[in-house]
């Protein structure tokens, strides 16, 4: 047995002393693309958005300020934009003139989202 153990032992130095005399393969250092294929992005902080969402719904005025061009809707869920049922304002597009249009009115309307923006596109009484 001993025997054995002096063996393997004689056989690990070999080995070790083989692995030695040999180079080590040098890793290789990742590519970085030039400047060129690399492309640019939007800065920070310019407004740079996401494509507008849209939707439609029903509801009921709760406010109109002409001065201001914004219409207080009290709406049922926006699907189209993922919102649920609430109150909330809206900036009110040319294509969305508010003439005509009072307080308790029910209406439909179409919604774009752009941002931080909620805007009117149209409305109208059923």
């Amino acid at each position: 047995m001993k025997t054995f153990h002096s063996t393997l032992a004689v056989l690990g130095l070999a080995a070790a002393l083989a692995a030695c005399g040999q180079k080590q393969p040098v890793p290789t250092p990742p590519v970085t693309p030039p400047a060129s294929a690399i492309a640019p992005m939007a800065p920070m902080g310019t407004g740079a958005t996401a494509a507008p969402k849209t939707g439609d719904s029903t509801g009921e005025i709760t406010a109109i300020d002409a001065a201001a061009g914004t219409v207080t809707l009290k709406h049922q869920p926006i699907p189209g934009v993922g919102w649920p049922a609430m109150t909330m304002a809206f900036k009110a597009t040319p294509t969305a003139p508010l003439t005509g249009l009072k307080v308790g009115d029910k209406v439909k309307f179409s919604v774009r989202i752009e941002g931080d923006k909620n805007l009117v596109t149209a409305i109208s009484k059923p």
